[in-house]
């Protein structure tokens, strides 16, 4: 089989790093008896400083379909990504950020002639979108300014999620890029024991709500909390995730504290990945105002639990309301949020089984669809093809 290295900064058994890493564990389940996957990665979680128990640090690790080199701390470095190569001797490379240090030093050493002639994918993943460029947007600016006229990206297979994370892409790398566009590997299926009866019964003025993300600025858990106030009924409404940005969530913990007395928030830290979708079950909607996102991995999870969406029009899932499983809606449209909101808060128990079977449903079809997985094998067949030429051009 053809090998790929994957470079990713988290990876199994870590979970809290998100849907960059989700992507990378479903495509290695997927593919891993056509593929043969490596992957470099940290040898702990995110804001985590403790080794992961029962992995070997600095050395190769089997799990699951993929080999893994979990690197100790400090040691994502030069030499490091040198010695993986050397083991491997991969047919492709694939990096999941723009951003990310360690693909930057691996492209570093590419750009100098120190490694392997290998074709390299490259996956963003939502990082070029313009909600996500305006965080911390003077230090990336100062790194675009070096990084493409430096032509360390130069000859790049790029991978978008969608058709917006493509056009994304080209604003920044230039028209000519060669780009595959091919959804985020989703899991073969989620929830197969789902039941209707095990969901808890919506009644009207009152609603369960959840977001379930990292506790950060670009996924806008604030935006939610300051238009609470303005919805009449009863409210609950649970957030999980890390807390990425402390002084983030010390602003959205002032607005809490002010919240009336019919409204109910709590932070119910981090969950492992295993229990996203299940969890999703106890709830009526999950809420996503996001910057932007390339994918969004808790989309599908969240309909897979008969769980209808309210999120922002910044992610590939759009046209929801016509299709009565959820609202996909622009940030600066307030009034719209807030109407949804309360829509939500007042739907009775009938339409909301309707609602909510609308969205089981439409996830059963969409992890059902064979598309997903052919244009992701398109991506990593253009790449070894590139390999091929490669080597009968040095024969």
């Amino acid at each position: 089989m053809k090998r790929i290295l994957i470079f990713s900064d988290y990876y199994l058994p870590g979970y809290k790093s998100g849907g960059a890493m989700r992507t990378i564990v479903n495509l290695v389940e997927r593919l891993g008896d056509q593929y043969d996957f490596r992957i470099l990665t940290r040898g702990f979680d995110f804001k985590e400083t403790d080794y992961y128990p029962n992995i070997n640090i600095n050395s190769w690790n089997e799990l699951g379909k993929a080999k893994v080199f979990h690197a100790g701390h400090g040691q994502l470095n030069f030499a490091t990504i040198r010695r993986v190569l050397r083991d491997c001797l991969p047919d492709a490379v694939y990096l999941t950020s723009f951003f990310s240090p360690l693909g930057i030093k691996f492209l570093t050493l590419r750009r100098l002639g120190m490694t392997p002639d290998s074709p390299v994918i490259i996956a963003p993943e939502g990082e070029f979108s313009r909600g996500a460029l305006r965080l911390k947007a003077a230090k990336k600016t100062v790194f675009r300014s070096l990084a493409f006229p430096g032509r360390l990206y130069r000859n790049l297979i790029w991978k978008a999620a969608s058709e917006p994370e493509k056009a994304d892409i080209q604003r920044i790398a230039g028209a000519n890029c060669e780009i595959f566009v091919a959804p985020n590997m989703p899991p073969r299926v989620i929830l197969e024991d789902f039941s209707f009866e095990n969901k808890p019964k919506k009644r009207s003025g009152a609603a369960r709500f959840i977001f379930l993300s990292r506790v950060m600025p670009k996924k806008n858990v604030r935006h939610t909390l300051e238009l609470l106030p303005e919805v009449q009924g009863e409210i609950e409404f649970d957030i999980y995730g890390p807390l990425e940005d402390v002084a983030y969530w010390a602003d959205c913990r002032r607005l809490i504290d002010t919240l009336p007395g019919n409204i109910r928030v709590r932070h119910c830290g981090s969950i492992p990945y295993e229990m996203v979708a299940r969890k999703m079950t106890d709830y009526d909607y999950f809420v996503l105002p996001t910057l932007g996102e390339n994918f969004g991995h808790v989309m599908p999870e969240a309909f897979s639990a008969g769980c209808p969406v309210l999120i922002s029009d910044q992610t590939p899932w759009r046209n929801l309301e016509e299709k009565n499983i959820g609202w996909d809606l622009p940030l600066d449209r307030r009034d719209l949020w807030r109407a949804a909101i309360q829509k939500c808060v007042d739907m009775n128990s009938a339409d909301y089984a309707t609602q909510s079977r609308a969205a089981r449903q439409y996830a059963i079809d969409w992890l059902a669809a064979p598309e997903i997985v052919q244009a992701n094998e398109r991506v990593l067949d253009r790449a070894l093809a590139t390999q091929k030429k490669m080597v009968t051009s040095a024969a």
